[in-house]
């Protein structure tokens, strides 16, 4: 009600992307007409553990592990992990790094929203229009070698 009047509204949700935080509002119950006049944005936020910088290691990842990533890159570059150490307790990761997924509402996500459409439909509507997801930034930050190609499947593909 408030985010109708003109007032900024944050809210936190428990969903795996931004288009499943859409689709969540209208599954708890707000008119769709409502979320779709007053949504201005989703930011959808996860951490990865950062590869602990005393033991990381190179490594050629299998075809598999890239598949499952839907990696488009340079497939016979490295990437790093860690091999545990005293310094991660021997956990190969120390510390932590956020991904984000930014999904800006326009007037195409309003019609979809008005339409009641499936959060398949949402994602396929921020892909269409350049969105970087959560696994595209997760992706990103291993290729700088700042995280894992596992850290990446782990938290990209959490339900």
């Amino acid at each position: 009600q408030a985010a109708l009047t003109g007032h900024l509204v944050l809210s936190t949700l428990h969903t795996n992307d931004s288009a499943g935080a859409v689709t969540r509002l209208v599954d708890m119950g707000v008119e769709p007409y409502k979320v779709a006049s007053s949504l201005v944005g989703v930011l959808a936020q996860r951490l990865v553990r950062k590869v602990c910088s005393k033991c990381r290691t190179s490594y050629y990842p299998s075809i598999e592990l890239l598949d499952s990533l839907a990696y488009m890159g340079d497939r016979s570059r490295t990437f790093v992990r860690g091999e545990g150490c005293r310094a991660c307790y021997d956990t190969g990761y120390q510390g932590r790094i956020g991904v984000y997924e930014i999904m800006l509402a326009d007037q195409h996500l309003r019609e979809l929203i008005s339409r009641e459409a499936s959060v398949e439909m949402v994602r396929r509507w921020f892909k269409t229009k350049g969105g970087s997801t959560l696994l595209d930034c997760g992706m990103n930050l291993a290729e700088r070698e700042i995280t894992s190609l596992e850290e990446v499947s782990r938290v990209a593909f959490a339900e």
